[in-house]
C-alpha cells in the first residue's frame, strides 16, 4: 500500500464527518462494553466476555479498515501511466469514457479515472468521494471501504439489538414513557436542556439505530455496484461486468476469500487500474 502524503480531510464538511466517525466509534464501544453488557448480565458475569471478544474484533476491523481507506493512496500519481500510442499520436482515443485530458492535473488520465476537487488529484477508477473518511474511493482502497461499511453495519446492528433490550426492557421503568420519545426525536435540543446520563444513553441509542439503517442502505447500494463490475457513475450502463465472482475479485483482490478478515491480509488486485480496454472487450464477449 502506498500511503497518502496528506490524509487529513481538506474540507470542513469532510472534517466534521470524519472526526464525528472517529469519535463515535470508541464511544459506542465503551457504552456497549461498560454500560450495556454489565447492565444486562451484571458486572461480574462471565457472559460479558462472550460479548467482549466479538466487540473487540468488530472495533479492530471498523477502525483498521477506516484508517486503511484514508491512508491508501489511490490517485493516478501512484502509477507510471503510459498513454497508448494511438492516443498519444493523434488523440483518436480521447473521450469522456476513454482516455481524457485533465486540465487541472495537466496530463492524460486513463479510463474510469476522474479528478476530485476535494482531493485535488485524479483518482484511479474513481467510485465516489466519501465524507466519512475525507477521501476518494478508488481502485486501491475500494476493498477497505466496502469492508469498512460491512463491519460498520454488523457493529451497529449488534449494538442496536443490545441497546433495545437494555433500554426498553432492562431499564424499561426509566425509559418507557413519552418523555423518552421526545428526547429521541429531538436529541440535540434535549441535550441543551437535559444533560443527565439517561439523555446521553438515548443519543448513543439513536445514533446506532440511524447507523444500522444508513450503513445497510450503503452496503446494498455499493454491493450491487461491485457485483455488477461498476462504479457509481457507471451504474446505469455497466461496461466491465465479468460475472459476480470475477467482479468481486477485482475489488477484494485475488485472495478475496481472506481479505474480509483484516486489512493487513495481502490480497493483490488482478488489474492495474489503468488499461481497461481489454477488460471491456472481455466483458462484451462474455455477454
Amino acid at each position: 500500500m502506498k500511503i497518502r502524503k496528506r490524509f487529513l480531510p481538506r474540507t470542513l464538511q469532510d472534517a466534521v464527518a470524519t472526526f464525528f466517525m472517529a469519535g463515535i466509534i470508541p464511544i459506542t464501544f465503551w457504552f456497549e462494553v461498560y454500560v450495556v453488557m454489565p447492565g444486562i448480565h451484571g458486572e461480574d458475569s462471565w457472559l460479558n466476555w462472550l460479548h467482549f471478544v466479538p466487540a473487540v474484533w468488530l472495533l479492530f476491523n471498523v477502525t483498521a479498515h477506516m484508517l486503511a481507506t484514508m491512508l491508501c493512496d489511490t490517485s493516478c500519481a501512484t502509477e507510471v501511466i503510459q498513454v497508448p500510442t494511438n492516443v498519444a499520436a493523434n488523440g483518436s482515443g480521447l473521450g469522456s469514457k476513454s482516455w481524457h485530458l485533465c486540465a487541472t492535473c495537466e496530463f492524460v488520465a486513463p479510463p474510469r479515472s476522474w479528478h476530485c476537487t476535494s482531493c485535488r488529484t485524479c483518482i484511479l477508477k474513481r467510485d465516489h468521494h466519501c465524507v466519512f473518511t475525507g477521501c476518494c474511493i478508488g481502485h486501491r482502497n475500494h476493498r477497505y471501504f466496502i469492508m469498512f461499511v460491512l463491519y460498520l453495519f454488523v457493529s451497529t446492528l449488534y449494538s442496536s439489538i443490545l441497546n433495545n433490550y437494555f433500554i426498553w426492557f432492562v431499564r424499561g421503568d426509566e425509559f418507557r414513557n413519552w418523555t423518552s420519545l421526545v428526547k429521541i426525536v429531538f436529541p440535540l435540543a434535549m441535550l441543551m436542556i437535559d444533560i443527565s446520563t439517561k439523555q446521553y444513553y438515548l443519543v448513543i441509542y439513536l445514533i446506532n439505530m440511524v447507523g444500522v439503517m444508513f450503513t445497510g442502505v450503503l452496503l446494498i447500494y455499493h454491493g450491487r455496484l461491485i457485483l455488477s463490475g461498476a462504479v457509481v457513475h457507471e451504474r446505469k450502463a455497466p461496461e466491465y461486468d465479468l460475472g459476480r465472482w470475477e467482479n468481486m475479485r477485482m475489488v477484494l483482490g485475488n485472495r478475496w476469500y481472506l481479505a474480509w478478515l483484516s486489512p493487513f491480509i495481502r490480497s493483490d488486485l488482478p488489474h492495474n487500474g489503468i488499461n481497461w480496454e481489454t477488460l471491456r472487450e472481455q466483458a462484451i464477449k462474455s455477454k
